[in-house]
């Protein structure tokens, strides 16, 4: 299948625009909602605008594949991959002070408000009735998953030395290997990781159909990297117990099932703001503290 840029008769096309406004209706109702929608849409198009911008050099904050087909940025794993490769310093500290930079003032907002794997989470996370899995020891556990893959990268790239986790990543097979093969596909030519990162990207569309935010909540990298800045940064979620009725909305409608309305400083919150659109008093607001 080529792309002749016929967007009006293609169907891959009204398939997106269909999925994208059921979500949009569903989500994206309330004042800091809007706000979001307007910010993952702007970066969605960042993210794709190679063809204006070219290859920048620049790291995106979040998760996205630097060899899709129009990727402006480079990917954190990618750039951490690379760092052990080539055993370069360089690389290491520019990835590092690009986390610590974003993470210091955002925390982990990249993932709520810029991602563009996590926009799609938003859209297909409403579409089907979940069976949401709720907050369990096993839900718990599963949720380090994600730190211990971003610490095995470092060790799988230097044992095998080749770029381990891209070989298999789920999201490059979203974002890259998929438009590759239905646009260029004379141009693609299978490795022997393709069949893997194929299951493995059929299972991460199981996952996040079924459960709210799954890829953020179990398996992303770069929500493990950003996560500890949660802590310290200065966007804080901020709660006034005084005026807290004990009603649980904030609870029940956020994506990552965090401890709310107590735990506001977790390493899980992605500053999506959903929470503080449901607070009836405003008990809950999202707010930077510079101190």
């Amino acid at each position: 299948m080529a792309c002749f840029g016929s967007c009006l008769t293609c169907p891959v096309a009204y398939s997106a625009l269909t999925m994208a406004a059921i979500g949009v209706r569903r989500i994206y109702r309330k004042p800091i909602q809007k706000k979001r929608l307007v910010s993952q849409l702007i970066f969605l198009f960042i993210t794709n605008a190679a063809f204006i911008f070219g290859v920048t050099g620049l790291i995106y904050s979040y998760f996205y594949c630097w060899e899709s087909p129009q990727a402006t940025m480079s990917c954190p794993i990618g750039i951490l991959e690379h760092a052990v490769l080539e055993s370069s310093v360089f690389l290491a500290i520019y990835l590092v002070g690009t986390i610590a930079m974003i993470g210091t003032i955002f925390g982990r907002a990249p993932c709520g408000w810029a991602c563009p794997i996590g926009f799609l989470q938003d859209l297909v996370g409403k579409i089907k009735v979940e069976k949401e899995i709720r907050r369990s020891r096993v839900d718990q556990k599963a949720r380090y998953v994600k730190y211990a893959i971003l610490a095995a990268i470092p060790f799988a790239v230097y044992y095998f030395a080749t770029m381990a986790y891209t070989d298999i990543c789920p999201i490059g097979g979203l974002t890259a290997t998929l438009p590759i093969l239905l646009f260029h596909y004379s141009s693609y030519t299978p490795t022997k990781f393709f069949l893997p990162k194929m299951i493995l990207l059929a299972l991460t569309i199981v996952l996040i159909i079924n459960v709210k935010r799954g890829w953020c909540r179990y398996l992303c990298p770069v929500g493990a990297m950003l996560a500890p800045f949660n802590k310290i940064s200065a966007l804080q979620l901020t709660f006034n117990e005084e005026k807290c009725l004990k009603c649980m909305n904030c609870a029940r409608v956020c994506p990552m099932k965090i401890n709310l309305p107590y735990d506001t400083k977790s390493m899980e919150c992605i500053r999506c703001g959903m929470c503080v659109d449901e607070c009836p008093t405003k008990a809950l607001r999202l707010e930077f503290k510079w101190r």
